[in-house]
Order: structure tokens, then C-alpha cells, then sequence
């Protein structure tokens, strides 16, 4: 199934299905990164859009927004918003090339996440490629550490219960079973029956520092355990889940 087909069939229950970033965001600091580069004189892309969750963010901060999707269905939906600086263009994001306008801002929120790793990092490519030298892009990525130590904690938890490993339900470790072994290398988890890529810090240093581009801030989107875990016992504390999130500057 191509990832058109696929977003185009999420969009009816893209509300009820699709983690939303904007409201889950512990501290703001999503929010508070995309306003430091505000400017009304810039242009700015949406790289992987969806239904428009960001543009009530985007629209009042810089001249004109581009809003991209794989899906014409998500982008429909977009439309209902009636944002007058938003342009709305559907591509397939992991394509060799990607036509879009050169911009001075690129957010691309948890939009490389497939199963399919090369599809994954054309799709970031091309987000970084698409911004003017000078120009920044902010993603946001699933933590393969955040992903680990939620798995590690849900264990702790059943074991203080009296509840050895074999004894978890298994669709509290789905993530873990036999047949996704195979790609754990390459970050990918089933969640939720969705194989979804997640990233190291190690990976995503390699990966967005070269000779044309630079990692200027990493950070984390703090989540409520509730985002991991049905409830975590009051007695246990531990470190919120998070995604990273991830500042680039173009600078060749």
C-alpha cells in the first residue's frame, strides 16, 4: 500500500488515531522553537502537513506558509482551515526530488516514521534541501531511548506486581514481538499494529551534520507517561517519554 493510499484511508479518523504533537507538548517547546525564528517577511513549509494541526501556529508568524502531504484527502481537510498565507501542495515526500519553493523555515513533524527506511531519510533530504542557505528546519522524531526505557519501565512495573515476563499481556509488548525482531536495528516498533520508525541520538547526529548542513539545538517534546503507559503507580518516578526535537541550519 503507497503512503497516499494509506494517509489518504487515515484522514476520516486521523483525529482519533494520530498522536497530536501540539496538545501533548509537556513544556511548549515546540511552539516556543518555531516562534524564535518567526518572521513576516519569510516564507515557511509545513513538510508533511497532515490536516493542519501547525498551521494555527505558522499562519500568524511568517508571510506565507506552504503546507505539504502525501495525502489530498489530509490537505482537503487542511483547506476547511481558510488560513489566506497557506498554499496547499500534494506530493509524495520520499520522491528523488521534492518541487517545492526555497523557504527560510522547514517543519517536518514525526512525518518520516514508516517501516520503509529509505522512503524515511529521502523524505528528510528533502526537507533539509528545501530551505534557502542561512535557513533552518525543525523536526520532530521518535526516540528509540524514549522507546526503550518506556519498554524497561513497563516491565519494572510488572515485576514489582509479581509478574514475570512471559506473564505480560502481550499487547503491552507488541512492540517486542518475534516477527519485528528482524528490523529492531533500524528503529522500527509496532505501535499500536503500526511498524513506526524511531531514532537514536547517535543516528540523528551522523545523519543531519555535513558539509551543508549543521545540528544547531536537540532537545526533547516532553510527553505525560499516559502517552506510554495505561497509568503509572504513584510510588514510581521516573523521567517523562519524549521525541526529539531537532534544529538544522542550512549552511552550504
Amino acid at each position: 500500500m503507497s503512503d497516499q493510499v494509506l494517509w489518504d484511508r487515515v484522514a476520516p479518523v486521523y483525529e482519533d488515531e494520530v498522536f497530536d504533537v501540539y496538545k501533548s507538548d509537556k513544556k511548549g517547546v515546540l511552539k516556543k522553537m518555531v516562534q524564535s525564528h518567526a518572521n513576516k517577511t519569510h516564507l515557511a513549509i509545513d513538510f508533511g502537513c497532515g490536516l493542519g494541526k501547525a498551521l494555527p501556529m505558522l499562519s500568524p508568524l511568517f508571510k506565507e506558509i506552504v503546507a505539504v502531504d502525501v495525502s489530498q484527502n489530509l490537505l482537503d481537510m487542511a483547506e476547511k482551515l481558510n488560513f489566506k498565507n497557506v498554499h496547499l501542495h500534494q506530493a509524495d515526500l520520499a520522491e528523488k526530488k521534492v518541487k517545492l519553493p526555497k523557504a527560510e523555515f522547514l517543519l517536518c513533524c514525526n512525518v518520516s516514521i514508516s517501516s520503509n527506511n529509505a522512503r524515511n531519510f529521502q523524505m528528510l533530504r528533502n526537507a533539509m534541501n528545501s530551505l534557502k542557505i542561512g535557513g533552518t528546519a525543525v523536526f520532530v522524531l521518535p526516540s528509540l531511548e524514549s522507546m526503550s526505557f518506556a519498554t524497561w519501565m513497563l516491565i519494572k512495573i510488572y515485576q514489582k506486581q509479581g509478574v514475570k515476563f512471559n506473564d505480560i499481556p502481550k499487547q503491552d509488548i507488541s512492540h517486542l514481538s518475534p516477527e519485528f525482531h528482524p528490523v529492531f536495528k533500524d528503529g522500527v516498533f509496532n505501535i499500536e499494529d503500526t511498524p513506526t520508525k524511531h531514532y537514536l541520538l547517535p543516528e540523528i547526529i551522523s545523519f543531519f551534520n555535513n558539509d551543508r548542513f549543521q545540528i544547531e539545538t536537540i532537545d526533547r517534546i516532553e510527553y505525560d507517561w499516559g502517552t506510554e503507559l495505561d497509568e503509572l503507580p504513584k510510588n514510581v518516578k521516573a523521567a517523562d517519554p519524549w521525541d526529539w526535537l531537532v534544529e538544522v541550519k542550512r549552511i552550504g
